[in-house]
């Protein structure tokens, strides 16, 4: 049997996005409620601005193998470009 390769590459492409949709999903107060808390993610740090910040909290929250994550806290002494945030993530 002989396979195409942009059949090949379409597979490719459906197997990367498959593992894009599964990143952790930010939720609010009220949305958490649904969901069983296993635990929290910290950053410290983290250089750029709150939107970087949150994006590092997405990411350990997905590492830890968390489904949502609500931000708790995030903050920036001072004038500094670092941020440090807290979230709860969810399953």
């Amino acid at each position: 049997m002989k396979i195409k390769l942009p059949a090949i590459i379409a597979v490719a492409l459906f197997a990367t996005t498959s593992f894009t949709a599964m990143a952790a999903t930010e939720v609010d107060r009220q949305q958490a409620q649904d969901l069983q808390s296993i635990g929290s993610v910290s950053v410290s740090a983290v250089k750029g601005t709150m939107d970087d910040a949150t994006h590092k909290l997405s990411q350990k929250a997905e590492e830890m193998g968390a489904t949502h994550y609500r931000v708790v806290g995030i903050d920036s002494p001072g004038d500094s470009s670092l941020w440090s945030g807290t979230a709860e993530i969810y399953r």
